[in-house]
């Protein structure tokens, strides 16, 4: 249905409107920074995790780059940016960008008019609508105004062909906002806040997560709700109340998904969060979230230290609908303490890896259980993680509120290996925040596919250095922020590897990781923990 009404047979009927005055409703509430501006105007966009140098011609005549860099580029998420313009040139810089993307894509193009991007775009279009005609005559105006137009009546006839509840949200946003800004009917704006509401009290847990369980959809929802969130009450109080009601339950689910150094955790798809953009959204909080307790927040278990945070992943699968950020990353987990990341997860691969990018989705990109085997693995990259995501599909993780621990029966490896694994994580406030980890594997060594080796994982933070002490089971451990932590451990042999963490400027850095091994045994225990030094 979507490909017959985006046809060129039916698109001519799309209506082109008449759009006088543009009242954006949509409040900016990221801050715009001027060199960017200049990085742009140069031919430098920073875009998707990716650095691409133009070399002076449009971004949009750039061929072969990141699918991601692309994707970002064509949603105008940069435009908020030529707010802070300060000559001629800069401030017409930004239309001639628009101009250019109409002049290619402004009639219709599937390519980058797909349902996410354009709304994404429409809301930035519509924000930004003065930044982007800015030094416009009148036919270039009117150029801008019939692709906005066509871009939201777009919007309006597929957003019924869209099966990503998210992508929904979004789009029924991106109508709502245009629909305030350009001066709809009363009733209409009061029906589809009503709607609006409706779609996203559907798709939140009870304690406000967003059931994709994916931090990085949750906070791209919430970012642009809290942009859309002035002027709704003059429309309807009762759904203004409501909206209102709705971005402080998923403020709180974000405030518990966010280690103690402000970053958000790397689960199901989440990398790296600009951390400018995490301020801004936190100071549009009605209200501060509070977290005080350890506790079981929508699939994740959170515990807390007096000036630390351990979050890690049950492996709760989502509803059918919304399984598409899924990682094998059950019993995983990132561990903060003040400012300082100490371990975590490697992130998702970048969409121009191709099919290596699925490679992030195994549990050896995350702080967990990696089974491995001397010759060539019976199982398939794809089956494992297929499987290993669906037998821990229930959660199986539980809290223990009087030992401040997370116990995790692992079941993603039983069937296909005859491995049983039960990992338990405790953090100790009274010892300065320790974190103690015990794993225990039960192996049938006579399963056709029982491996040879098992190996945990532990990739740590940016600028985590890790060496050998020359006490025996204890590696030294030099943080960020030059605090030094001690990781001991007993039940396995160690060694330091290179590993990798995504990134929002370089796509993946460089870090370490720890990797504790052993040949399989019927019954293995292997304890360990991060200290701090002094302890």
């Amino acid at each position: 249905m979507d490909s017959f009404v985006t046809s060129p047979l039916f698109r001519w009927t799309w209506a082109n409107d008449h759009i006088g005055v543009v009242s954006s409703k949509f409040v900016e509430v990221r801050a715009a920074d001027h060199f960017s501006i200049k990085d742009m105007m140069a031919g430098r966009y920073v875009l998707g995790n990716k650095h691409v140098d133009t070399q002076g011609i449009s971004p949009f005549a750039v061929e072969h780059a990141s699918p991601k860099w692309s994707d970002e580029l064509h949603r105008f998420s940069w435009l908020y940016h030529f707010a802070a313009a300060r000559d001629e040139g800069e401030k017409r810089f930004a239309m001639t960008l628009a101009l250019d993307w109409v002049a290619r894509y402004g009639a219709f193009d599937p390519m980058v008019w797909g349902r996410e991007t354009t709304a994404q775009r429409v809301i930035n279009w519509i924000k930004h609508f003065d930044v982007l005609t800015y030094g416009a005559n009148e036919s270039q105006r009117d150029a801008i105004v019939q692709s906005l137009s066509r871009q939201i009546q777009s919007l309006e006839m597929r957003q019924n062909f869209e099966l990503h509840p998210h992508i929904q949200a979004l789009i029924q946003m991106a109508l709502l906002g245009a629909a305030i800004s350009l001066g709809r009917d009363t009733k209409d704006v009061h029906e589809r806040i009503s709607r609006l509401n409706q779609t996203l009290d559907a798709q939140l847990s009870d304690f406000g997560m967003h059931l994709s369980r994916s931090g990085a959809v949750h906070f791209n929802l919430l970012l642009n709700l809290v942009s859309l969130r002035q002027g709704l009450a003059t429309f309807s109080p009762d759904g203004a109340k409501k909206f209102i009601a709705i971005t402080r339950k998923m403020y709180a689910a974000l405030g518990g998904l966010t280690l103690s150094n402000g970053d958000l955790a790397y689960f199901n798809m989440t990398g790296q969060i600009p951390h400018e953009d995490s301020l801004a959204l936190a100071a549009r909080s009605a209200t501060k979230a509070v977290f005080g307790e350890s506790r079981m927040l929508a699939g994740y278990g959170v515990l807390l230290g007096d000036e630390s945070k351990l979050i890690a992943d049950s492996g709760k699968r989502p509803p059918a609908n919304m399984n598409d950020f899924m990682m094998a990353g059950a019993g995983s987990f990132e561990y903060s303490h003040r400012n300082d990341l100490i371990v975590g997860n490697c992130g998702p691969g970048d969409a121009d890896l191709g099919g290596d990018a699925q490679l992030f989705s195994l549990p050896a990109a995350h702080s967990a259980l990696e089974l491995d085997y001397q010759g060539t693995p019976p199982i398939s990259t794809k089956k494992l993680i297929d499987h290993f995501i669906a037998a821990n599909g229930e959660g199986p993780m539980r809290l223990d509120s009087a030992e401040n621990s997370l116990i995790f029966d692992n079941n993603g490896y039983e069937a296909i290996t005859g491995v049983q694994h039960k990992r338990v994580l405790t953090v100790l406030p009274n010892h300065g925040d320790a974190l103690v980890g015990q794993d225990i594997l039960t192996c049938d060594l006579s399963h056709n596919n029982a491996p040879d080796q098992f190996l945990l994982r532990f990739h740590l933070g940016l600028g985590v250095e890790a060496q050998f002490n020359d006490a025996e089971n204890m590696i030294e451990l030099t943080l960020r922020s030059k605090s030094k932590w001690l990781f001991l451990f007993e039940g396995a042999s160690a060694m330091i590897e290179d590993s990798a963490r995504q990134n929002l400027r370089t796509g993946l850095a460089p870090i370490q990781q720890i990797v504790l091994y052993g040949t399989v045994q019927p019954n293995i225990d292997v304890a360990w923990s991060f200290v701090p030094e002094g302890q």
